[in-house]
């Protein structure tokens, strides 16, 4: 993986400090190399001053050589390209493209983008198979092009004005430009408090959006220098429910077929390659795939912990045993934490609640020698976890039997009777019965409108439709799906978007470590979610849909194992090794300014609730994390 940026900006003088000053923020994303490339040097100017000026920092991956230095130049057309991510099909549309004529200088899928936008334009964009974010510049329309993968996993900020387009891997880049005001995004603020992760497109800077997945866009320069942007495309959707389908034995023998071949695909590397393993079904099935394609020792890497509960140790041992695989352990323990909390905080490009499991797993598996690691992460969303399904499933069901309560019932028994108890299931039940949002959205909250407002300054409590911008399109394209095929699709494009993949990417690259996620790659997603929903879920088998095409693969004892997310030990770690760091935030000052954008009263509410297991501790930590991130990149 790599970090890409650019700037195209109507300005007499030179804009390559800016993009100096991006490159610098993207270092850790790239670290083996680094380049700038300049409109002017091969063409004219551009109409009043206008500059188009790319950067890039590299993670060599495939063809390490300098053949794949970036920015890449097409010299047959003048075209440029600057990209981030991973085609996993690269070798077979370079083949294609031979035998239309084209030529190669590397190996690299870099040049396939490019090569293959010269020949097929925008058209070429869907034929990509993988995960990316790129830029084009196209020298004989004076056009720039900006796309990103069909699930979102590399990401691309985008800050637009009439004469300045600016675009970054990360939104501390962009910031770093000086070009930016640092105003806080209260839209962003409400999402992240509602969802413990800032919900695309919205970051918390006002302004900078996030490019939205499976979309390509294009930006003209007029006569007069403006900067004319097109309507975004949307060249990839979830598909519908295909009736037809025969459901049975061949289902799922195509199912190991597509699973196999992904995997196998996804090993193409030319730099050491691993995977992260919990011992769980989606890790597991990635280890089983990964010894069955037979390309050499599998490496796997597991977070322990001392505290039992969360210790998941018996289980990776037992896959690491049962394929033979060179296995690692990392102990995690709370005083390690303190130990790297400055480093672990500063990794964050945009603040989460969670994150920090897949930061030090990558610590752990770049420090022993890979660049390139797979993941588990999307196997629940889209083969039906048990649990969440389950509880959006219930959820469903009550939204519908408290239609004979009154409107307003939930509100008033939240404000007048749970500040004084607390108690957070009740809190979940009166806000899935109150909420006007599908009762997924409900399942997924973290705090409360009025728990947010309890927190935060009284002169932020104006609430901007914003769940209306961050879900009303997703809503409109999936109805017509089964109930279950849409709760899939729902935490596709929100949680596994906007947390899961979001951390995975920036905790993973502070690391400067590739991860890759065959489980949602977009040739599978089509597949399983043309399959009736209804198979998704067992009661006597989890994830049917992954553990049949699977069996005697994935061993039993990982099948049936109790279901426990990828979780760090936080609630006794923030009353033990972290009470120190956390107090000092929440109880340890009376600067306003220490504490803004929350009230001193609202944080030490929250923390105490904390303390007597009224509220959860991803409520103080994720506040703890957005403090941090808000004072550090100084947005107010």
């Amino acid at each position: 993986m790599c970090g890409i940026a650019g700037i195209i900006k109507r300005d007499k003088h030179s804009v390559i400090p800016h993009v100096e000053a991006m490159i610098s923020k993207l270092r850790h994303r790239g670290p083996n190399d680094s380049g700038i490339w300049i409109w002017d040097e091969y063409a004219t100017e551009l109409p009043n001053n206008v500059k188009v000026t790319f950067g890039h920092t590299r993670l060599s991956v495939i063809d390490v050589s300098m053949a794949g230095h970036q920015p890449m130049v097409d010299h047959k057309r003048g075209n440029c390209i600057i990209y981030n991510g991973e085609i996993y099909n690269f070798i077979e549309l370079k083949k294609e493209l031979v035998s239309l004529g084209e030529t190669f200088e590397s190996n690299t899928d870099t040049e396939v983008i490019l090569k293959a936008y010269g020949m097929w334009g925008v058209n070429a964009i869907e034929k990509l198979r993988g995960i990316f974010a790129f830029a084009i510049w196209d020298a004989k329309k004076r056009m720039l092009i900006l796309a990103r993968d069909p699930l979102g996993v590399k990401p691309l900020y985008v800050y637009e004005k009439p004469d300045l387009l600016l675009f970054s891997s990360e939104v501390r880049a962009l910031l770093a430009t000086g070009l930016i005001p640092k105003r806080l995004d209260t839209e962003g603020l409400w999402s992240y408090l509602a969802y413990g992760s800032v919900q695309e497109p919205f970051t918390l800077v006002d302004e900078i959006k996030s490019f939205p997945p499976a979309h390509y866009q294009t930006f003209t320069i007029e006569s007069d220098g403006t900067i004319r942007s097109k309507e975004r495309i949307n060249y990839w959707k979830f598909p519908p429910v295909a009736d037809s389908l025969l459901i049975g034995k061949d289902v799922y023998s195509e199912l190991r077929l597509k699973l196999a071949e992904i995997v196998r695909s996804q090993l193409i590397s030319d730099v050491p390659l691993g995977v992260f393993l919990s011992g769980g079904i989606d890790s597991s099935a990635l280890v089983g795939l990964m010894k069955q394609a037979d390309l050499g020792p599998v490496r796997t890497f597991s977070l322990v912990f001392e505290e039992r509960p969360y210790d998941e140790r018996q289980w990776s041992r037992l896959v690491a045993q049962r394929f033979n695989t060179e296995y690692t352990e990392v102990l995690l323990t709370g005083e390690e934490v303190i130990k790297n909390i400055d480093q672990a905080l500063s990794a964050f490009d945009q603040p989460s609640m969670d994150g920090l499991n897949t930061y030090f797993v990558s610590k752990a598996a770049k420090e022993s020698g890979l660049t390139v690691a797979l993941s588990g992460v999307g196997g629940d969303e889209l083969f039906g976890g048990y649990s969440g399904f389950l509880k959006a499933r219930l959820a469903n069901r009550i939204k519908f039997l408290s239609g004979l309560l009154s409107n307003g019932f939930a509100e008033q028994v939240e404000r007048f009777f749970l500040p004084k108890y607390g108690i957070e299931s009740l809190r979940r039940l009166l806000g899935i019965t109150g909420s006007k949002l599908l009762p997924y959205f409900y399942t997924r909250r973290v705090l409360s409108d009025i728990q947010i407002k309890n927190l935060i300054l009284q002169d932020l409590w104006e609430k901007r439709p914003w769940e209306a911008t961050a879900f009303s399109h997703i809503i409109k394209d999936i109805s017509k799906m089964d109930p279950i095929n849409q709760i899939s699709a729902f935490e596709m494009t929100t949680y596994m978007r906007s947390t899961l993949l979001r951390d995975t990417d920036q905790m993973s690259m502070a690391h400067a470590l590739e991860v890759r996620v065959p489980l949602i790659d977009p040739e599978l997603v089509e597949f399983v979610m043309k399959i009736p929903g209804n198979l998704k879920l067992n009661s006597r088998v989890p994830k049917p849909l992954l553990t049949r095409p699977l069996d005697g693969l994935i061993p039993k004892e990982c099948v049936f194992r109790p279901k426990r997310g990828f979780e760090l030990p936080f609630s006794l770690w923030l009353k033990s090794a972290l009470k120190d760091e956390m107090e000092s935030s929440f109880l340890s000052t009376d600067i306003p300014e220490m504490m803004w954008p929350f009230s001193k009263s609202g944080l030490n509410t929250l923390w105490q609730n904390f303390l007597e297991n009224r509220v959860s501790w991803s409520r103080v930590w994720g506040i703890f994390v957005l403090m941090n991130w808000l004072k550090t990149q100084k947005i107010y």
